[in-house]
């Protein structure tokens, strides 16, 4: 590929945004690796490129505005008054997850109108009338989901962005393995900084300061998220992995045949690099429950949620050492009844089309098996 090179790319952002601060250095690594994975990764294709160059531009953007908002306002950011995260392997319950958790004053979370212009805008003092919202409103671009995904304008989203910010996300939306893999061992302590950053910035003006994220690859990188975050408390979702790997697998060649259209993955490498992929990140995940402190962790199965979810929500409040209101109890039983599985349709998948079979997934993950006592669902 012929895509343009780091100096050339920041150059463009910044006389675009006509600033010129980005903020901390760290993140210049994880660009280079990344373009370098696009030339290797990615078949020659001037479509394909123009829209990873304007990725990569849109992140640019963001951190310059982020360094301008923060240059007259450094003193007001609140510090973060505790974090939750939301791990363990991908298709395990964890967006349903956080949307429970989501519900009630105790947690701010990044909305999902907050996701590509994390900055908040000059003048808006309330959820109401952000121009950013106000705009997801009006092309109802969180609507109510898909089958793969739940989703609303004011819900919760993944973080998978803000590491992006310091490109040091995993980048499984694009077919760039050889990125990938480099990612996994690769250090992230400037990238938590920075997501830190922005999480005072998005609750300066619109508290709480506690924080609720939700990222399955936080798996590969948590001894580095509880550095930057020493009192982080860990909520890990667990599923048989022969039926959350297949379902990662659809997800993810979704997510790659939407970013570039051009470059469809092979079902069959994308299921094999995705059992090494989430094997390694399953494995970093167990050794540094060791390090961190299993009294960090508390395990919740897809099962549980599905089948009690308030109390679900009642057993993950104690272990943090919070109270669980009777209105906030009944408004989480209300949103458990109306998103019952299977609520936005079946989504159908099965290891067989990505070249897999149960047996050797199984095999695979026979560590996270044994260590979590994860049930067989496939019989």
């Amino acid at each position: 590929m012929t895509i343009s090179g780091l100096d050339e790319l920041v150059a463009q952002a910044r006389s675009r945004a006509r600033l010129d601060d980005l903020g901390a250095v760290g993140w210049q690594d994880g660009l280079v690796h990344l373009l370098d994975a696009a030339r290797s990764d990615l078949p020659p294709d001037a479509d394909s490129e123009a829209r990873l160059e304007q990725n990569i531009l849109s992140r640019l953007d963001i951190r310059l505005r982020t360094e301008d908002w923060y240059a007259d306002r450094e003193a007001e950011a609140p510090p973060i008054s505790g974090l939750v995260v939301i791990h363990g392997l991908p298709r395990t319950a964890t967006t349903a997850l956080q949307f429970l958790l989501a519900i009630g004053p105790t947690f701010r979370f990044q909305r999902r109108w907050e996701i590509s212009s994390p900055v908040p805008p000059a003048g808006s003092i309330s959820d109401d009338d952000d121009p950013r919202r106000l705009a997801a409103l009006a092309k109802d671009s969180g609507g109510g989901g898909s089958v793969q995904h739940i989703a609303s304008v004011d819900g919760p989203a993944d973080d998978g962005q803000l590491l992006g910010l310091g490109f040091h996300n995993q980048e499984l939306g694009l077919p760039l393995p050889s990125y990938t893999r480099w990612w996994r061992s690769a250090d992230l302590t400037t990238t938590y900084a920075y997501h830190e950053r922005i999480l005072r910035m998005l609750h300066t003006r619109r508290p709480p300061h506690r924080w609720l994220v939700k990222a399955p690859y936080h798996n590969f990188h948590l001894d580095d998220l509880a550095r930057q975050y020493p009192e982080a408390m860990f909520v890990m979702a667990h599923r048989d992995p022969t039926l959350a790997l297949p379902s990662t697998c659809s997800t993810v060649a979704t997510a790659q045949r939407n970013a570039l259209p051009n470059s469809p993955p092979d079902p069959k490498k994308l299921g094999r690099f995705l059992l090494e992929h989430l094997v390694d990140g399953i494995g970093r995940a167990m050794r540094a429950r060791q390090s961190i402190g299993e009294h960090r962790f508390i395990d919740i199965s897809q099962k549980e949620v599905e089948t009690d979810a308030v109390g679900v929500a009642e057993r993950i409040y104690r272990f943090l050492g919070l109270e669980l209101d009777g209105s906030t109890r009944a408004a989480m039983a209300e949103w458990s009844d109306a998103n019952p599985p299977g609520a936005r349709g079946k989504h159908a998948y099965s290891p067989e089309e990505y070249g897999l079979t149960g047996k050797e997934i199984r095999e695979a993950f026979r560590d996270y098996i044994d260590r979590f006592d994860i049930q067989s669902e496939t019989g």
